[in-house]
């Protein structure tokens, strides 16, 4: 499933809950915010802090990967093949932190 809104995201948090057989209250207390807050995901709130948000999915067992979506480019670009990256790959990619020695004395 592609997922390109916020009111997407909010489909697959509110589907998968229901799939667990979970009310919005006992995910929010699961996860320590308020009912109200995940009404709001739910229902596509566009300013949600994405860490709680991939910490919903987590909980609820939603993997999220991330590719190329098949409509991006111009025509004149040979299709790609299309190749799936775990978020996991792309958060160490960026979060990692180069060193720099210190000068000697």
């Amino acid at each position: 499933m592609w997922a390109q809104s916020a009111a997407e995201i909010g489909r697959i948090v509110a589907t998968a809950r229901r799939h667990r057989r979970l009310t919005q209250i006992q995910l929010a207390r699961a996860l320590g915010v308020t009912q109200n807050w995940i009404s709001e995901i739910e229902r596509g709130k566009d300013t949600a802090q994405i860490g709680k948000i991939l910490r919903v999915l987590s909980f609820l067992g939603v993997r999220l990967e991330v590719g190329e979506a098949p409509w991006v480019g111009t025509a004149k670009r040979a299709p790609a093949k299309l190749t799936k990256t775990s978020l996991g790959d792309i958060l160490t990619a960026h979060s990692t932190s180069v060193r720099r020695k210190k000068p000697s004395r």
